[in-house]
């Protein structure tokens, strides 16, 4: 910047008069400014390396009246300056904390004005990442959304895992922005279906008070809470996967709580006039915990697999399409791999860590796939095997690449699993990609070498179940595959040691080759109980069988 434009924007800035310093932090402050008597305006002093010139660029070319009208930006030595109308009236926050719960016509009404807001900002590639109450305006025309303070391009998410770390208002905030994934549409779609539950129930998310408020019939019909629930999923690919999805939802006649009851005699799509056969399989996953894994860690990950079955590098669709992995062969978690020879991998000691040069890396893939939707979102599922007969491996890695036509890299990630278990094969099924519309042509996945720490002498286990799977219409195009899972055999150190299980979806086509996987996650079943779960898959691909692996996260 030269001391020509310096002194310029200097002189504009000496120009406004603060009339209100309204919040001051770490990333900048926000004043309430006048100029030449007109005004007032809404300044924000943003420091230069925080500063996302491409947002308040694009904000600068919308004419929605419920986004802040840009006036002026400037740069100044340490600081982008950026001023903004002033849109009088209360915050929505402000509003309920006044009122109560909202009616639900005005709820719905407001949603639908911030929708507006919302999907203008996507369509100007823009990602807001702080939709809350506080951040909402009640203005005498409706709801305007405020504080782009967090905002960034939807463009810049090249090899983006973790960029929204600890970034975003809690309780409102999705779970991708607690730094274990990157951030997209769907996590603004999160945080907008958490304002509307916000006001039809009048507490907030994390507030003891709101689920049963939710769950209410008398506070929210059932129709406007399976929205609220749809909206607010985990798992981003169960989320609406737009906001015309989501506005839509609110005006639309049919009730969506309905397509949430699973039904266990469906008549299946039709397939060229003829009904298509699909076959349920319940896969019981022996699986062993050893050490304390962090959940969070591992819950919401975007991961991708596709390797031969020596677990080297590859690409494309599923290989070895009409073979099945090898199961484990019992529930006592010491299935034993004959071609593996137990001196080479069986470390002495009760519980010792044993490093990976001295035994090799007994991790392999027996099978992978994938598919991807037209956002560009890629939906995989895999098998992981540990050869060795008595070894677990902890925090098993890999490393996945989508690459376009011409190679180039779309998105680069590790992931890191909660563990290998001596002797089992493990499934788990997720999605990967940037949501950017670009589907990779090759998505190639390698398994890297354990830490010596991950090496450890276990052969306790327990197993699971699945039974009563089905798959049922959601009313949008998508399928609720839902069930119940039980405990074949138990573990009390397992249960100490692992808070929730994962519960993995496979798809696949008429050849057995995967071509869809995802997963959902539940508390463990009582002693002698089950644990029902459903999962709710946004437009699957067509498929032929179906199947549920069970494991402790």
């Amino acid at each position: 910047m030269d001391d020509t434009r310096t002194m310029h924007a200097m002189g504009i800035d000496d120009a406004y008069h603060v009339e209100q310093v309204l919040a001051r932090g770490p990333r900048g402050v926000t004043e309430l400014v006048t100029i030449d008597g007109v005004g007032p305006f809404v300044r924000k002093k943003i420091p230069t390396v925080l500063a996302q010139r491409g947002v308040w660029s694009a904000l600068g070319g919308s004419t929605c009246p419920r986004l802040p009208r840009v006036e002026a930006t400037y740069e100044l030595p340490d600081c982008v300056a950026v001023v903004l109308d002033y849109i009088p009236g209360p915050t929505l926050e402000q509003v309920v904390a006044e009122r109560g719960r909202l009616q639900q016509n005005e709820a719905v009404s407001l949603a639908q004005q911030i929708c507006e807001a919302v999907q203008e900002l996507h369509r100007l590639g823009v990602l807001h990442r702080d939709l809350t109450p506080a951040n909402i305006i009640v203005a005498d025309d409706g709801a305007h959304i405020i504080d782009l303070g967090i905002a960034r391009p939807l463009t810049d998410t090249a090899n983006r895992n973790r960029d929204t770390t600890a970034l975003g208002t809690y309780g409102f905030a999705s779970p991708e922005q607690y730094g274990f994934a990157p951030t997209d549409v769907r996590s603004d779609i999160y945080s907008l279906g958490c304002i509307l539950g916000f006001m039809l129930t009048g507490v907030y998310p994390d507030d003891t008070r709101y689920t049963p408020l939710l769950s209410d019939d008398l506070c929210v019909t059932p129709r406007l809470r399976a929205i609220v629930e749809r909206a607010t999923a985990f798992e981003p690919s169960a989320r609406y996967q737009n906001v015309a999805q989501f506005a839509q939802a609110l005006t639309s006649p049919t009730d969506p709580a309905d397509s949430y009851v699973p039904a266990y005699a469906v008549q299946r799509p039709a397939v060229n006039g003829k009904p298509r056969p699909r076959t349920v399989i319940a896969v019981a996953v022996a699986c062993v915990a050893v050490v304390a894994i962090v959940a969070a860690a591992v819950l919401i990950p975007r991961w991708i697999a596709n390797a031969d079955s020596d677990g080297d590098a590859t690409s494309g669709t599923s290989q070895n399409a009409g073979s099945q992995p090898d199961p484990s062969t019992g529930n006592d978690g010491d299935a034993a791999d004959p071609g593996t020879d137990p001196a080479t991998r069986n470390p002495a000691g009760d519980g010792a860590a044993h490093g990976g040069s001295e035994y090799g890396n007994p991790l392999e893939l027996v099978e992978t796939g994938w598919s991807a939707d037209e956002s560009g979102y890629v939906h995989y599922a895999f098998g992981l095997r540990n050869t060795s007969d008595s070894v677990c491996i902890q925090l098993p890695s890999v490393e996945i690449t989508g690459r376009g036509e011409d190679g180039s890299v779309l998105f680069s990630e590790t992931l890191i699993m909660a563990n290998a278990f001596a002797g089992e094969t493990v499934y788990f099924g997720s999605e990967i990609g940037n949501g950017n519309g670009i589907v990779p042509a090759t998505v190639d996945f390698t398994v890297l070498e354990p830490d010596d720490y991950s090496y450890v002498s276990s052969s306790e286990s327990a197993s699971f179940k699945a039974d009563n799977l089905s798959a049922a219409p959601d009313g949008y195009g998508g399928e609720i595959f839902s069930g119940e899972i039980s405990v074949v055999k138990d573990s009390a150190r397992v249960r100490e040691q692992s808070s929730m299980l994962a519960v993995s979806l496979v798809l696949r086509d008429d050849a057995g080759a995967i071509v869809y996987g995802y997963s959902t996650f539940v508390d463990w079943p009582s002693e002698g109980g089950s644990r029902p779960f459903s999962m709710d898959v946004i437009d699957p691909p067509a498929y032929d069988s179906f199947e549920v692996h069970v494991q402790p996260w």
